[in-house]
């Protein structure tokens, strides 16, 4: 072997470390990108709801229509959201099993809230979800039985 080969053979190995290595950061700088533009979009979606939401006594039918209609839509626009994040964990498996839990930890919160589970009532029997999702969200519920 030649010095000319071994310095174009440790030449190849240098670059194909260093496209890996940039690789790497480009696949976590994209994460870190998807995960600031769903903590947004989450952010806009609370921020849009009363804050009676949050309470163990919520009851969405004491409200008048059109403070319902507000709140089912944002509500519609959540439950799209934990879809979008069940999608790219469980069927594209592009984030790992350490973010799918803080997710998925919001979720369980979230639908323990009378105003979640009763909208996801409403909203679940009125839309098509795939089967996996929604029971995944069921199995979320732990005060009482959510169903479609």
């Amino acid at each position: 072997m030649q010095p000319s080969d071994i310095i174009a053979t440790v030449a190849l190995v240098s670059s194909f470390f260093s496209i890996w290595i940039q690789d790497r950061g480009v696949r976590k700088q994209l994460l870190v990108a998807n995960i600031s533009e769903y903590t947004k979009r989450y952010q806009e979606i609370i921020l849009n709801l009363p804050k009676n939401v949050i309470f163990d006594d919520f009851n969405l039918e004491s409200l008048d229509v059109e403070e319902q209609d507000k709140i089912l839509r944002y509500m519609w626009i959540y439950f799209d959201l934990c879809y979008e994040e069940f999608s790219i964990y469980k069927d594209l498996k592009l984030i790992n099993k350490t973010l799918w839990r803080r997710w998925k930890s919001g979720m369980a919160s979230s639908f323990n809230k009378p105003a979640f589970q009763q909208s996801w009532y409403l909203i679940s029997n009125n839309t098509t979800y795939p089967q996996p999702f929604v029971n995944f969200i069921n199995s979320l519920n732990k005060k009482s039985k959510i169903s479609k």
